[in-house]
């Protein structure tokens, strides 16, 4: 599996914890309990941009044991790496797992990156593509690069965004007046 695409990032190891090899990760999810099922994770580094090779078993994974789960980070031990000067190299490396492994979300929720280059229509007109989406305290904004290539920003609430396709990369919106500007200026 070298493809980055078919890998979503969990956590990243932030430092060392006691003499023994345990890590502290910060949370990049929302399902930190899914750590306690986990037998095996990938490690990727940012600044080279590729996953890190095993140099115990040569191979692109890890194993993993002694999971344990805080408020606002999880404590784990890495197999093969049971001391600190061996998970030393392992600090701030990004943890990922296979796109396929993800948490199943409720009927009617999706995840922001299944969003991300969606097609958003208000009725049959097409206003342009989701490029991001962020929160700014009191909902999720949808930012869409228009056609004119202007950016439009829509709140991500069922009184505006009425349907989410992500299988036909399609989003339907139902937009009130004022919400955006005029046809002429998008």
């Amino acid at each position: 599996m070298s493809d980055l695409d078919q890998f979503i990032f969990i956590g990243k190891i932030t430092k060392t914890i006691g003499i023994k090899g345990a890590v502290k990760v910060i949370l990049l999810t929302d399902f930190p309990e899914r750590f306690l099922k986990l037998k095996e994770l990938q490690l990727f580094d940012e600044k080279k941009n590729k996953l890190v090779m095993n140099e115990i078993t040569k191979e692109n994974s890890f194993g993993i044991f002694d999971v344990q789960l805080f408020n606002s980070f999880v404590r784990l031990s890495i197999r093969g790496y049971e001391s600190i000067e061996k998970v030393t190299p392992l600090l701030n490396l990004l943890i990922c797992i296979d796109e396929k492994k993800r948490m199943k979300l409720p009927k009617g929720l999706h995840y922001y990156y299944e969003m991300l280059g969606c097609d958003v229509y208000d009725s049959d007109n097409l206003l342009g593509t989701v490029t991001k989406i962020d929160n700014f305290g009191c909902s999720d904004i949808l930012f869409i690069k228009s056609v004119k290539g202007k950016e439009i920003m829509i709140p991500l609430l069922k009184e505006f965004v009425t349907k989410i396709d992500v299988k036909t990369r399609k989003i339907d919106v139902k937009l009130i007046e004022g919400l955006i500007e005029t046809d002429d200026e998008v």
